[in-house]
């Protein structure tokens, strides 16, 4: 049987609204599985992301509502963290006008973006966000958020466009907050490490040398790491509320990345960081010291003429997952626990646990030596409930491997979720 799964439903249409979010004059964008709700006054953030009832992102609730003029949201006044999700130029420094001295920034950070409607049908929606044009680093930003009928992905295309009258060089780097509310962990595949900031070592971190596997767990102290991903995708897992939040990108091997890296973390927590100096006390912070994790997703850097334009495609993915870890990430879903084949007399049992991108029909699949496949249906599926695969298969000989793969109720194949090797 395959537990955890979803009675058929009717598709819900994407559709775009208009509304209020916690006091700011959002958009809301949404399809039945997840919204994006987007203020385009504060620096074009995605101020949260919501998983069936359940929220992803952090807000800060001491900004709740507030739109900040380029006065109340400078160096001399101090930047204004909203929370969210928000797109900096890279390298973040202070010491040339080749890096980001920001936040705060009046401009991409906290200046009104403009938002237009790019598609309103009930198979896609999409908004264009467009920064106004920035003396500083010379860029004007733009970020298209698209969602689909019956699927938690959210296609991003980010761009940085030179409407300076010089050449300039940088990069794209996405931040997004996610709430901590009791055990949250982030897992990728990683080559190596290092801790960027913090006055303390950050010892809530394992990389497993065999999977290269690597995991930040949350703890209280602040602490800022450059990691070089194995495969393009990052995975913020909420153990206790059962969800997890991917983002997944391309990588470029053998070109510059800002900070020499396209993966970054913050943990915001209680402690010192020493930054161009300066030795910063997280508790002082006006903006608090709220628990939160901060993933950090990269492009390579860029340099652009004036008026040339450079873009870099990420996506976002949420699934309800039933998991202590993310071992993997496909088109169609997260693995927490690998698709397995226990023979049993003239049968298999197969396991498995993962979270699903789409809603749809799961089925597992036969594959023999001879080509042929066999199918059996499981079910319907959704990414709001985890996906627990515990299904006797019949044995046959020539049986050479099983596959979880997911269709749409047309019948077309989305993709393969996971697949084990019968031995």
């Amino acid at each position: 049987m395959i537990t955890s799964t979803a009675r058929p439903t009717s598709s819900s249409p994407c559709s775009i609204t208009r509304e209020i979010y916690r006091g700011w004059n959002a958009i809301g964008l949404g399809n039945g599985l997840l919204k994006l709700f987007i203020v385009p006054e504060i620096g074009g953030r995605v101020i949260q992301l919501r998983l069936g009832a359940q929220d992803c992102f952090y807000v800060n609730p001491r900004h709740l509502g507030r739109v900040y003029s380029p006065e109340q949201n400078n160096f001399d006044s101090g930047w204004k963290n909203y929370g969210g999700s928000k797109v900096w130029p890279a390298p973040q420094g202070w010491s040339s006008d080749a890096e980001w001295p920001g936040p705060p920034d009046p401009v991409l950070d906290g200046g009104a973006y403009s938002c237009r409607i790019l598609d309103d049908k009930s198979e896609t929606a999409a908004v264009l966000l467009e920064s106004p044009a920035d003396d500083y680093t010379g860029l004007t930003f733009a970020r298209e958020l698209r969602i689909f009928q019956d699927t938690t992905t959210v296609r991003i295309r980010h761009s940085m466009r030179n409407t300076a009258a010089r050449p300039v060089r940088w990069g794209i780097w996405q931040v997004t907050q996610h709430a901590v509310n009791g055990d949250i962990a982030v897992f990728t595949r990683a080559r190596t490490y290092r801790q960027m900031l913090g006055d303390q070592a950050y010892a809530s971190i394992r990389l497993d040398p065999d999977t290269k596997l690597w995991r930040l767990r949350y703890a209280d102290q602040v602490a800022k790491f450059a990691v070089r991903p194995e495969d393009g995708w990052v995975a913020t897992l909420d153990s206790q509320r059962r969800i997890a939040h991917v983002e997944t990108f391309q990588l470029f091997p053998g070109v510059p990345y800002p900070d020499g890296a396209p993966l970054e973390l913050w943990v915001n927590g209680r402690g010192s960081y020493t930054i161009h100096g300066d030795r910063m006390e997280t508790q002082k912070d006006p903006n608090g010291c709220d628990p939160f994790l901060e993933t950090e997703v990269l492009s390579p850097l860029a340099e652009l003429q004036p008026g040339q334009e450079y873009t870099f495609h990420s996506a976002w993915h949420c699934t309800a997952i039933d998991a202590d870890a993310v071992l993997r990430v496909e088109d169609c879903g997260a693995v927490a626990r690998a698709l397995e084949v226990q023979h049993r007399d003239k049968q298999l049992r197969v396991t498995g646990s993962f979270g699903l991108f789409h809603a749809a029909v799961a089925e597992l699949v036969g594959t023999y030596r001879a080509g042929k496949e066999k199918a059996h249906v499981l079910g319907a599926a959704t990414p709001l409930v985890p996906c627990v695969v515990d299904q006797l298969f019949p044995y046959e000989d020539g049986l050479s491997q099983i596959s979880l793969r997911l269709r749409r109720p047309d019948g077309k194949l989305l993709g393969t979720v996971d697949h084990a090797t019968v031995c």
